[in-house]
């Protein structure tokens, strides 16, 4: 319970998944299924490279693998609800219709071909099936054998859930749209919310005023210090709406009345399509995230400075270009979150964004020393992995 509470304050991770792991000795001697939010970081903690690293892994089987990730988790619960579902032959989370789940309990199989046999049922289920994820495959044998399944299994999994081939995958395979773009490795893994910052700051400038904001659906005053206001992520938008407005109007137009909570529509202001669970990492990052919301703001300060300095290095006033957008996006940001509960994030999870100098870090340990007895956010690796041996 204690999980479930804590993921309710916090923001939706910028990156959580479930993968595939697989021994680079002997590919036939095991494969371990886990979870985290910085693949980059857990590889080496399997490989014993750094401290963490689960026991099961710690075999004459290394160096690992990351084969598959499943993406695009709203929480680290939701991915150990996966995890254990995947890890477990008999789990309530397979589809009714899937054989074996009336039979007697039998030794689960543990070949790669059965994982992404489990894989695939469980994309298909009701628990899972609506869920805004995406398969990203780094090895070629895996990603064959998984095109192979797909195309012989009953039933397909839902057009919105995408197979994104990586790693040494082929480059001709079919790519899918511009939003999930090929990362070449584990390492080239975006793990922090710096994917978000020209949104981010596109939305507390425009939520800076309160008393020139309407909802682009019911037309009523929006008052982002009182109620929860989304902001279109399209960079040449600037419609605003209230939450429960535009969620309304999304459910209604996808024309399923099972669907609970959306997972993409038109914006009202622009006509362009919008992808919700975007949308709701804006909005819980900018009323949970605290001075992390600034951390990021400030870097994406100093990145405009960098690029308009080399582009007219002649005309460029320093200090004009630094200060006025810092001040005014700090200002904003305080004004927004007046009355709104902010969480402190824990060093570990700070690291995870990567967005803080060494400069700005001094800055904030002289400036929130008073802030060091707060009770600290953290976003753990799973430590509940299955180990499967052939």
């Amino acid at each position: 319970m204690d999980n479930v509470d804590s993921d309710q304050t916090k923001p939706i991770p910028a990156y959580y998944c479930c993968y595939l792991l697989r021994s680079t000795v002997n590919k036939r001697a095991g494969l371990y299924v886990g979870s985290t939010p910085n693949p980059p970081r857990r590889l080496p903690q399997h490989n014993g490279l750094s401290k963490g690293g689960a026991k099961k892994t710690a075999t004459k089987n290394r160096p690992w693998e990351m084969v598959l990730l499943v993406e695009g988790f709203m929480s680290r619960t939701a991915a150990l609800q996966f995890e254990w579902a995947w890890q477990h032959e008999d789990s309530r989370h397979m589809s009714k219709g899937e054989p074996g789940n009336t039979k007697r309990r039998q030794r689960p199989r543990r070949s790669l071909t059965a994982n992404l046999e489990k894989l695939h049922s469980l994309l298909q289920s009701p628990c899972f099936s609506r869920w805004p994820l995406n398969i990203r495959i780094f090895a070629s044998d895996v990603y064959q054998l998984w095109r192979v399944w797909c195309d012989r299994a009953n039933g397909t999994i839902p057009e919105h859930i995408r197979t994104i081939p990586d790693g040494n995958c082929p480059h001709n395979s079919p790519e899918p749209e511009t939003d999930h773009p090929r990362v070449g490795s584990i390492d080239g893994i975006q793990t922090d919310y710096s994917k978000i910052q020209d949104y981010l700051e596109k939305a507390v400038f425009l939520l800076d005023d309160p008393n020139e904001l309407h909802c682009k659906v019911c037309e009523a005053q929006a008052k982002p210090e009182k109620e929860l206001v989304i902001v279109c992520p399209q960079a040449s938008c600037f419609g605003i709406s209230h939450l429960l407005c535009l969620s309304a109007r999304f459910l209604k137009s996808s024309n399923d009345p099972n669907q609970l909570v959306p997972r993409s529509g038109t914006c009202p202001a622009c006509s362009k399509l919008v992808q919700w669970p975007l949308m709701m990492q804006e909005l819980s990052f900018r009323t949970r995230g605290g001075k992390e919301v600034q951390v990021i703001l400030r870097k994406k300060a100093r990145s405009d400075k960098r690029k308009a300095a080399a582009a007219r290095p002649a005309e460029i006033d320093a200090n004009t270009a630094s200060n006025e957008p810092l001040e005014s996006t700090a200002q904003a940001f305080d004004r927004l979150n007046e009355n709104v509960h902010q969480d402190v994030l824990d060093e570990d999870w700070a690291e995870e964004l990567d967005c803080a100098s060494e400069d700005d870090t001094n800055e904030r340990l002289k400036t929130g020393s008073k802030d060091q007895q707060r009770v600290e956010i953290v976003i753990e690796d799973s430590d509940e992995d299955d180990l499967e041996f052939l």
